[in-house]
């Protein structure tokens, strides 16, 4: 196999920082940096420019050719797939054609994804979700989505993603999202709720990274207890969805899941208890096409989006190498 096949470059724009890697077909990333992503104003060459230098330093370190670039982004993306058209963390390259620039500066195949789908696409291909048909990420932090993937392709329903799941209602009149929904699993799921919790809790301000780490470490029955809460609210949506995809996995992924096993049993507990028999009558009725829901943690971190960023680049390189090994 022609080592140019088995190697892309992914790039991760996220709100605060921005990475950049090279992703081999085992799902290694190397020569890995980042920077702050200045993307917060209205004029998107501050951002642009230092993306193509950080991307030109690595691809001049290296002597391995590359397939092409991928990039992933929060927010909407075009149909065409050439950048974002919402994306309120980075409104600089909102309608920017992110595909264009990136090949016309490195003369490369681009792939542009939305990053929920790319966070999928790492874990089906090369961490927890390998071996199943269809798998479905939960992403919980600032806000709430997922990414799902059956038999090896993404579904893209909207904007390059599964659909907005954080505007699911969950308790009518509850508190408001961003955008301003009662209730909706963002409001309720999201780090904002972790903190308002924990300041009635605590009677003073504190944020949701020292609850997480507090839960996690098991010091604290006040953080435990607010995560477990975080924990039920996720079981509760996965139950609603598992019902039209149909996962054989969930995994969950994103800053609160570094909570670990605290949310994670809190989740499959409420699950339980919303689905009832259902997925075990289903899997007994399928004659082997469902057999029920496996929800766990993610096995990739900080690095799925570069990873999952540039899956489509290495697919073909990647079913050959299981071809070889087999």
């Amino acid at each position: 196999m022609d080592n140019s096949e088995r190697t892309a470059l992914g790039v991760d724009i996220g709100g605060t920082n921005t990475k950049v890697g090279l992703v081999d077909v085992n799902g290694e990333v190397n020569f890995f940096n980042s920077f702050p992503t200045q993307a917060q104003g209205k004029d998107p060459n501050p951002f642009l420019v230092q993306m193509c230098e950080s991307i030109g330093d690595i691809l001049d370190s290296t002597s391995t050719k590359v397939s092409g670039i991928g990039i992933c982004t929060h927010g909407y993306i075009d149909d065409e797939r050439r950048g974002p058209i919402i994306s309120e963390s980075t409104p600089a390259i909102r309608g920017v054609d992110l595909h264009d620039w990136l090949h016309d500066k490195f003369h490369l195949p681009v792939k542009v994804s939305n990053d929920l789908t790319s966070h999928a696409m790492a874990e089906y291909y090369f961490g927890c979700g390998r071996g199943t048909r269809r798998f479905m990420t939960m992403a919980v932090g600032t806000g709430i989505g997922v990414g799902v993937v059956i038999d090896g392709k993404p579904l893209r329903f909207v904007g390059g993603t599964t659909g907005d799941t954080g505007r699911i209602i969950l308790q009518p009149g509850g508190p408001k999202c961003i955008y301003g929904v009662s209730g909706s699993a963002e409001a309720l799921c999201g780090t904002a709720n972790i903190e308002r919790k924990a300041a009635l809790c605590y009677r003073e301000k504190v944020s949701a990274h020292q609850v997480i780490k507090a839960a996690r470490d098991g010091t604290d029955l006040i953080a435990i207890d607010i995560i477990q809460q975080i924990g039920s609210y996720l079981g509760w949506v996965i139950a609603s969805l598992s019902a039209i995809f149909l996962p054989e996995k969930v995994a969950l992924t994103g800053g609160t899941s570094e909570a670990g096993n605290v949310l994670l049993e809190a989740c499959r507990k409420r699950f339980d208890e919303m689905v009832g028999d259902y997925h075990f009558t289903l899997a007994r009725l399928s004659g082997g096409y469902h057999q029920g829901v496996e929800i766990v943690l993610s096995q990739y971190r900080g690095e799925s989006g570069i990873v999952g960023s540039v899956v489509e680049l290495l697919v073909p390189s990647i079913n050959r190498l299981l071809e070889e090994n087999h």
